[in-house]
C-alpha cells in the first residue's frame, strides 16, 4: 500500500491543479446522493452534516490512502468555510475543494462547514456538486445549505432565504435538505430540526471567495 500512500501525499500536495485520472485499478466508490453544508458552535462543526465516502477496488478491496474530494465549483451560490475545524481536512479555495484521505478500510468522513449568499441569489439546481476519488469523479450529490445567508449562525434570516426558494417552485439544491428532488415541507422539517439543535449558532470565521 505505500505506493498508494505515496501518490495520495504527491496529489494533496497539487491541489490547484484541476482533477487528473491517475493509472490506478478500477474505482468502485459509495458517494452519499445528498451533502449539507453545516454550521458550527463551540469548535465543533454540526454532526447533522456527517457523511462517509468509501472507495474500493474492482475487487472490492479498500484503497488506503486514497485522495477523496468534495468539489463544489459548479455551485454558485455555496461556499466552504476556509477552516473546516478538521485538521485532517484540506481546502483548496481556489477550485472550492476539501479533501481527505481514505483509512484502512477504504472509507473517509467528511462533515463539511460552508453556507451560501442570501435570498433571490439561488441558482443551482440538483446534483451540483462533484465527489472526486484519485482524480476520478465519482458521484455528482445534491449540495445543501443550512446556513443560507451565510452569517451569523443559523436563525432566522436563513428561515427567510429558505422561503424565498421554496416560492420559485424551483429545485434549489441548498434548500433540499431531505433529497427528494423538491423543496417542501420536509426540507422545512429539516431545517428547524437543524435550528432546534444550537449546534449550528456561529457561520464561518472566514468564507472562501
Amino acid at each position: 500500500m505505500r505506493p498508494l500512500r505515496l501518490l495520495s501525499q504527491l496529489v494533496l500536495s497539487a491541489l490547484a491543479a484541476p482533477s487528473i485520472a491517475f493509472a490506478i485499478p478500477a474505482l468502485h466508490a459509495t458517494v452519499p446522493s445528498c451533502i449539507s453544508l453545516v454550521g458550527s458552535y463551540g469548535g465543533q462543526a454540526a454532526a447533522l452534516g456527517q457523511f462517509t465516502v468509501v472507495v474500493r477496488d474492482i475487487a472490492e478491496n479498500p484503497l488506503v490512502g486514497c485522495v477523496v474530494q468534495i468539489d463544489i465549483s459548479n455551485c454558485l451560490d455555496l461556499a466552504f468555510c476556509a477552516d473546516q475545524l478538521d485538521p485532517a481536512a484540506i481546502v483548496d479555495c481556489g477550485y472550492k475543494r476539501v479533501s481527505k484521505l481514505t483509512t484502512a478500510d477504504g472509507s473517509v468522513q467528511f462533515n463539511l462547514l460552508g453556507g451560501s449568499n442570501g435570498a433571490g441569489n439561488a441558482v443551482t439546481l440538483l446534483n451540483g456538486g462533484r465527489v472526486f476519488a484519485f482524480g476520478l469523479l465519482v458521484g455528482t450529490p445534491t449540495i445543501s445549505a443550512y446556513d443560507l445567508d451565510g452569517s451569523v449562525g443559523v436563525g432566522a434570516g436563513d428561515l427567510s432565504v429558505w422561503l424565498s426558494d421554496f416560492g420559485t417552485g424551483q429545485p434549489y439544491g441548498r434548500s433540499d435538505y431531505d433529497c427528494n428532488g423538491t423543496i417542501g415541507a420536509g426540507d422545512l422539517s429539516f431545517w428547524l430540526t437543524a435550528f432546534g439543535s444550537g449546534t449550528m449558532a456561529q457561520s464561518c470565521t472566514s468564507q472562501c471567495p
